[in-house]
């Protein structure tokens, strides 16, 4: 079990918020795989599939900070696709002296021309821009305040060319040069109220910088914007090389041009420290720090190739079919591993002690839901105007209507469902494990009687064993599906241990690929689990990945629900935060040995809701 807030490059994201992020980006992209991340500088990187957003906009006002944040998901979500990469390359070849400066004024102006687009089309997010641009201000003014007792002129005036174009009024530009700087550089900058492309934003910054380097003796110091040049010169050198393999060129062309390509690309940074200049080292993905790789082949992935990396090991689930392009991005470096039972007459000993306990709460369920089926199967409608002719026809003299008519149900009530019961084995569950034990088996007890199949399965993480290169899952196949209506089905529940870590996102994948291709047309995956998602590299975006597995179950008709176990009062914010991963269908147990009366309304509730169907 994780905490609510995670921490990462010493700063606390809360999950909650990531989620709601990572459901706009992936709103608004039209791209379930998008993922969030929060980085010094906001970009998208297309080669992860990674939307990050700004650190900065953290530690404001609750409402200030997710107003900026959700403006960074706008700008370079939606930006992206409306910017040119060709007409930055050939800006980026333009000999220009203090190229910090220039590279930061060019994505200065076109973050303006992309805010003015996107807001002129979807004016309902012109509150978003006005918030960023408010606090952008702030920041701005305390700088320049600095700026101006420190001999920093090239920052300040970088400054002072940002807080003209954030009044939207540069006739409000003063710097520290003549009046006839000041002009030329406030014509050329109302030009940024009608730029319409990224080229016409490049020319402007050059037409600028004509203006401003001849004055500057040094490049600035700090970054206030950023430019992705490694990540735009990985994907140029991507698509060079995906061209190459589909227009059929041999392969020792294409290690040819790749190897050109590498050279003049290390060339350039030798020649200027621009490249790395612009270039942060904070949350660096590994793509971009690993040295190790291998080719590329054609049915690798994009993110595969760039990250020096092939297809993953074959994964099977319980069913025995390969689900390793299933796993998601957050799982692919896992192993599972699965496991069944032995059984033994302690075991089975163990599981009658325990089904004495519960049986009372199983017969109860059982004769309710027989009796409803059985009733529903009888009924029929009476009182129709087409139908069989009644036998008492008294109607004829009562009702104006005639009706006289009766109907029987033309289609018997059955239970067309299954079930999949995933069991949190980490070791948070110790004290938690045994009542669950009790829970679990009144589920598969009640769904035999009624002759439902469904499947059992626990599932851990081994978290001595677990490293960047491989972490080992554990799936325990207590009950499997085919077996599941067996009168020996059972016991296996018994065994189930509290162990070592939890995957969530991982394990619904998991089931919910083995669930979704059974016939039944009701489906429900049932998750016990007493707390967030928690494993090797998982605390980032495990809650996240949850949701998002939670989510592409529910677009593929299976109801994914969370029964939540705590021994004690339920924190206001963990509960929040589980309502958002499994989108409120949720089940909170205070106090484990109230589960199997908690459990019997529950199963009551989904079996009822089979039978309207």
């Amino acid at each position: 079990m994780a905490d609510k807030f995670i921490l990462f490059n010493d700063e606390k994201v809360d999950p909650t918020q990531l989620m709601m992020l990572t459901d706009l980006a992936q709103l608004i992209m039209e791209d379930n795989e998008v993922k969030v991340g929060f980085q010094k500088f906001g970009y998208y990187d297309p080669l992860e599939k990674q939307l990050n957003v700004s650190f900065k906009w953290r530690h404001r006002e609750p409402h200030d900070e997710l107003h900026a944040l959700k403006s960074d998901c706008l700008l370079y979500g939606l930006g992206y696709a409306e910017t040119d990469q060709k007409a930055i390359h050939e800006m980026l070849d333009t000999d220009i002296s203090h190229r910090k400066f220039f590279m930061q004024l060019f994505v200065m102006l076109e973050e303006q021309r992309l805010i003015r687009l996107i807001v002129n089309r979807r004016p309902a997010v012109q509150k978003f821009f006005r918030t960023r641009q408010r606090l952008k201000r702030q920041d701005n003014l305390s700088q320049l305040k600095v700026y101006r007792t420190k001999k920093m002129p090239t920052d300040l005036l970088f400054l002072q060319l940002e807080e003209a174009l954030l009044c939207e009024n540069t006739l409000y530009l003063e710097t520290e040069y003549d009046e006839f700087i000041d002009a030329r550089l406030r014509t050329l900058l109302s030009q940024v109220f009608e730029l319409t492309s990224t080229k016409a934003s490049a020319d402007l910054a050059i037409s600028m910088m004509y203006v401003i380097d001849d004055l500057l003796t040094r490049d600035m110091l700090n970054d206030y914007y950023y430019l992705p040049v490694k990540l735009l010169e990985e994907l140029t050198r991507f698509k060079e090389v995906k061209a190459v393999e589909l227009s059929g060129t041999d392969k020792v062309s294409s290690e040819v041009e790749t190897e050109d390509v590498l050279s003049k690309s290390q060339s350039s940074e030798g020649d200027s420290k621009s490249y790395l200049e612009t270039e942060i080292s904070e949350g660096q993905n590994s793509r971009a720090q690993t040295s190790e790789g291998r080719e590329g082949n054609v049915t690798d992935e994009v993110t595969d190739i760039m990250a020096g990396r092939g297809k993953s090991e074959v994964q099977k689930d319980g069913d025995g079919f390969d689900i390793s392009e299933h796993l998601g991005e957050e799982n692919s470096h896992v192993s599972i591993e699965w496991q069944t039972p032995v059984i033994t007459d302690v075991i089975v000993n163990n599981y009658s002690s325990m089904l004495k306990e519960v049986l009372p709460e199983v017969r109860k369920l059982t004769t309710i839901i027989q009796k409803t089926i059985a009733h529903r199967n009888e009924s029929s409608r009476t009182h129709l105007t087409k139908g069989r002719l009644e036998k008492k026809l008294t109607n004829w003299f009562l009702d104006d209507q005639k009706r006289l008519f009766y109907k029987n149900d033309q289609q018997s009530k059955e239970l067309d469902a299954t079930f999949t019961l995933l069991v949190d084995a980490s070791y948070s569950m110790e004290d938690k494990i045994e009542e669950t034990k009790k829970g679990i088996i009144l589920f598969h007890e009640t769904l035999k009687k009624l002759m439902i199949r469904h499947e059992v399965i626990a599932f851990n993480e081994d978290t001595f064993s677990a490293d960047k290169q491989s972490q080992r899952n554990i799936f325990d196949y207590l009950i499997k599906y085919q077996e599941s209506l067996d009168s020996a089905a059972g016991p296996g529940i018994t065994t189930i241990k509290a162990q070592d870590d939890n995957r969530d996102g991982l394990a619904i994948r998991v089931a919910g690929e083995m669930i979704r291709r059974r016939s039944e047309q009701q489906k429900f995956l049932i998750v016990f689990s007493d707390g967030e998602p928690s494993a090797f590299d998982y605390e980032m975006n495990g809650i996240v990945d949850t949701h998002e597995a939670v989510n592409n179950l529910i677009r593929q008709g299976v109801f994914v629900i969370n029964v939540f176990l705590s021994q004690s009062a339920i924190d206001s914010e963990v509960e929040a935060t589980i309502k958002n991963i499994y989108n409120d269908f949720c089940v909170f147990v205070e106090g484990v040995e109230n589960l199997p009366y908690v459990i019997s309304p529950l199963l009551k509730k989904l079996l009822l809701q089979s039978i309207n169907q």
